[in-house]
């Protein structure tokens, strides 16, 4: 957390270097050890994203951040490497030895999760596009504190899904690799906060993952119809069927504008009949997956996302 602000004038601290002036470290090691276990876990958050610190941190408020599209939770991961470049220095002719080079942290979590995973990690690809909050084995979770007091994930830098590993026989598992690193030192040097198991109201298995859906249309959409009729299963395995869909999980649009269907039925397990105005040849329908706000569906505490759209003929 950045100093408090100076109250020295400038002419008091112009050419003036402060050596030596943290003398002042509180290195006593009474009292209960804070400590951090191996990460094991990694919430995304969108570039920017404060945590007020008036924040009630517990499974409601992370699961809106998931359902709002601001946080992705990496749970889970088989391995931990650090990967972390050194402190580099120089050392000149009288054998003096200075710092030249800060390494920043850099990690790998490696996932044995399968194939539709490994695709929804290629998306995460990027550069600067997330923040990160670690979690350990333990349950704690690590953040970055901000000099008003609130809270953000660890400024990130490149999100790198390495190549999949297949297995040799005998040999490991197939696996794949999701590599961060951290572009800020002083975040995690200084500026950090725990937060232990002992303070929160979940565990990790319990934070919500969002589970894709495929959708597809059992009848092509027909002009004058006034039924639309299609399938939900887990894009995971292309098969298990997704039962239990009320009206408040599905959104209904006609060219990109919402309509309420009038009715839902499931005609047998994962198949679904929603009655609509008739249907206008030419037009774009598009039926989704859907919360009051979020193309992201709850069902009885379960996260779903898809959508599939067609023209009608």
């Amino acid at each position: 957390m950045a100093a408090p602000a100076s109250t020295a004038t400038i002419a008091s601290i112009a050419d003036k270097i402060a050596c030596g002036a943290n003398s002042n470290a509180n290195t006593g090691k009474r009292g209960c050890l804070s400590l951090f276990g191996t990460p094991e876990h990694l919430i995304l958050l969108t570039k920017g994203t404060v945590i007020p610190s008036s924040t009630i941190f517990n499974l409601e408020y992370i699961k809106s951040l998931v359902q709002s599209g601001k946080a992705i939770p990496l749970m889970f991961a088989s391995a931990f490497e650090d990967v972390s470049a050194e402190d580099s220095y120089s050392t000149n002719s009288a054998g003096i030895k200075r710092l030249n080079l800060k390494g920043l942290p850099e990690y790998k979590l490696m996932f044995e999760e399968g194939h539709e995973f490994y695709k929804q990690l290629h998306k995460l690809e990027g550069y600067k596009s997330f923040d990160f909050v670690v979690g350990d084995d333990e349950g704690n979770w690590m953040l970055a504190e901000r000099s008003d007091g609130s809270f953000q994930g660890f400024t990130g830098g490149h999100t790198t899904p390495e190549l999949t590993k297949r297995k040799v026989a005998g040999g490991d598992a197939e696996s794949k690799s999701f590599l961060f690193q951290f572009l800020d030192r002083r975040q995690v040097d200084v500026d950090y906060a725990i937060i232990h198991q002992g303070q929160l109201d979940f565990v990790p298995n319990e934070l919500p993952l969002i589970n894709g859906v495929n959708i597809d249309f059992t009848e092509a959409p027909a002009a004058a119809a006034v039924e639309v009729k299609f399938s939900v299963v887990l894009s995971g395995d292309n098969n298990t069927k997704i039962t239990a869909i009320s009206s408040t999980d599905i959104r209904y649009s006609v060219d990109g504008v919402e309509e309420v269907p009038t009715a839902i039925s499931q005609s047998e397990a994962g198949k679904y009949v929603i009655t609509v105005d008739p249907l206008v040849q030419g037009k774009s329908i598009t039926v989704a997956m859907a919360d009051v706000n979020d193309l992201v569906a709850d069902i009885d505490g379960v996260l779903y996302r898809g959508s599939n759209s067609a023209e009608v003929s």
